[in-house]
């Protein structure tokens, strides 16, 4: 088999961008384009290409491909064979309510792949690569017609996802598809990962236990069903509340009785609600718990309160202060955001405060009656900064109060911001939980047993806190 490289890498180089010889290599080829070499050049990496693909056998395929994906006419001597490309036109489809788009990583083809099957075994129609590509059809315009076509676009959520740029550039039409209203947006929650910030908006659906278990939870989602809750654990005996009792040190601390149900804390001079202690119920099963009293700050920690922080401990000042020790006067009184949990932690630290559990955050978001938000049972307009106010960033502290307070007076506990929690999500201890929904998030993510798990060195612009303090004397 004989052909000219040098004119077909000519041509690779003056047709094809990096990034689209990124996703032939992906997805045509068991050839990684990235990992040739970082200090390759373009050129040298094409070169490459058509070693690794003489090597494995695929000559013949690399120019098919090449082929298809080119309308402009090239020549290749392939033995005695001219290849002759042809302009493909493909007419945009008609959204069909019963077709799936499956976005992947090759990595996970396996896995997206049994997935398709099992559902179009359910009477669902899947688009999913390279299947659904016609003969003739670029990539590209595949691609586009698959999310023109298809209602629901459901993702595979890996860190191979999350790697790919292709993956990234489908979900993230998906989503602006999806607050347009023209499809469904299910994350498949695979493999553990961390997800770019526009994606962690919505809420992923479990796919890390039983397949078969997973699948039928994922088809009651798509037929609009909801799952039925997870049993409750056996009830267990009702703790009887103990008294605190402070370990001594140099000079002993005394707990205050019948304290204030307001108080303002020394170091931070930010207002405390007191929460009392007794029960209430947890999650969206309302389990009913018990806990202690504690104090909760009425509003997260604002942009001018992290400066006094920053300047006190000379910490590192979030990113988006642009290298100023201080943040721009416009955002003082907005939360402060892009801070990961370490940066919440030492703030609390050096507070003499601590984050709170995730238990405490909702007992002080929903009071002791179960309620879905703050306010009530209903979602109301001008209650929160969520997606639907349409401000589009943080807001100032207080905007929405105090129709948007919760039962003890505390601000902001929903929207605005998701806020760090001292609790892991779950017994691998990797990721921990936020709760409260953000401005750029749907208000269904703001509802107060929503849960949101991320890693402790994450800091996005829509993650901020605020801290506990214990009941002692001198607070």
């Amino acid at each position: 088999m004989t052909y000219d490289k040098r004119q077909l890498n000519e041509f690779i180089i003056e047709h094809f961008t990096d990034e689209e010889l990124r996703i032939l290599c992906a997805v045509e080829f068991r050839a990684v384009y990235d990992d040739f070499s970082d200090g390759w050049g373009k050129k040298r990496k094409v070169m490459e290409l058509i070693g690794w693909c003489e090597r494995n056998s695929e000559e013949e395929k690399l120019l098919t491909v090449l082929q298809r994906e080119r309308s402009r006419p090239f020549r290749a001597t392939f033995g005695q064979t001219v290849v002759q490309a042809e302009a493909v036109t493909v007419p945009v489809g008609e959204r069909n309510s019963r077709q799936i788009f499956i976005s992947h990583a090759h990595q996970d083809a396996e896995l997206a792949q049994r997935l398709a099957t099992d559902l179009r075994a359910n009477d669902w129609q899947t688009w999913i690569a390279p299947d659904s590509i016609k003969p003739g059809e670029s990539w590209v315009k595949a691609i586009s017609r698959g999310l023109d076509e298809s209602a629901i676009f459901v993702l595979v959520l890996t860190p191979d996802a999350v790697r790919s740029r292709w993956v990234e550039h489908e979900t993230n039409v998906a989503i602006s598809l999806e607050r347009s209203g023209e499809l469904a947006f299910f994350p498949l929650d695979v493999k553990p990962c961390r997800p770019p910030a526009l994606w962690r908006g919505y809420q992923f659906v479990s796919f890390q236990n039983a397949y078969q278990a997973d699948l039928a939870n994922l088809l009651k989602l798509l037929a609009g069903e909801p799952l039925a809750p997870p049993p409750l654990p056996k009830e267990k005996p009702k703790p009887t509340p103990a008294k605190i009792e402070v370990q001594p040190r140099e000079k002993p601390q005394i707990l205050v009785p019948n304290p204030p149900d307001i108080r303002v804390h020394p170091i931070t001079g930010k207002e405390m609600i007191r929460i009392p202690a007794g029960d209430f119920l947890y999650g969206d099963n309302k389990e009913k718990r018990y806990l202690p009293e504690f104090w909760m700050a009425k509003t997260p920690v604002t942009n001018a309160e992290y400066a006094r922080f920053v300047a006190a401990l000379g910490h590192e000042p979030p990113k988006h202060w642009q290298g100023s020790k201080t943040p721009p006067p416009e955002i003082a009184d907005h939360l402060v955001v892009r801070v990961s949990w370490h940066d919440a932690q030492a703030y609390a630290k050096w507070a003499n405060c601590r984050l709170p559990t995730e238990e405490e955050w909702q007992k002080a978001a929903r009071g002791t009656d179960g309620r879905d938000y703050p306010w009530g049972n209903d979602w109301l307009d001008n209650h929160c900064n969520t997606r639907e106010a349409g401000i589009g960033t943080t807001s100032p502290i207080g905007q929405f109060s105090p129709q948007g307070d919760s039962p003890y007076g505390c601000v902001d506990m929903s929207g605005n911001v998701f806020e760090w929690t001292n609790s892991w999500y779950d017994e691998s201890k990797q990721r921990r939980v936020l709760c409260g929904g953000s401005w750029d998030g749907h208000h269904r993510y703001a509802r107060v047993a929503f849960r949101v798990k991320y890693g402790p060195d994450g800091s996005y612009n829509n993650l901020g806190f605020r801290v506990v303090s214990p009941v002692v004397s001198g607070f």
